[in-house]
């Protein structure tokens, strides 16, 4: 049986597809770019570990997935609890396809009980090399 996706879940997803382009004209465009962003995930008071063990067993699948460019997670020294997950994906359908993935499901499932806000999405613009 399929996890029902949570409602911020959603937020993210349609932020990932509206994100991508400023104008409709160019979605198609978009819809093949490497997609680059930065999740920021803040933990409920007690269940920092938790959500850090969460992250950390998103690591090694998806690093595994076809469309996936990179997947890093780091913590923040001045902020126990807060996490960021450096992200890459080869287009949008990869992304698509990950938020689908069964081990993603699992972890936006508990997602409730382990975060203290939604979670936020920042989508970058490489500007160098």
């Amino acid at each position: 049986m399929r996890t029902p996706i949570k409602p911020w879940l959603y937020a993210v997803m349609f932020t990932a597809v509206a994100g991508c382009s400023s104008q409709p004209t160019q979605r198609d465009i978009a819809m093949h770019k490497p997609l680059v962003s930065l999740a920021v995930l803040k933990a409920k008071p007690g269940q920092q570990h938790a959500l850090k063990a969460g992250l950390l067993s998103l690591i090694e699948p998806t690093r595994a997935e076809p469309g996936n460019l990179d997947y890093v997670l780091f913590e923040r020294r001045d902020e126990p609890g807060t996490f960021y997950m450096r992200e890459a994906f080869k287009n949008q359908a990869a992304l698509d396809e990950h938020f689908a993935t069964p081990y993603f499901q699992r972890f936006a499932a508990t997602a409730d009980t382990l975060l203290s806000e939604p979670l936020q999405l920042i989508f970058l613009e490489q500007v160098s090399n």
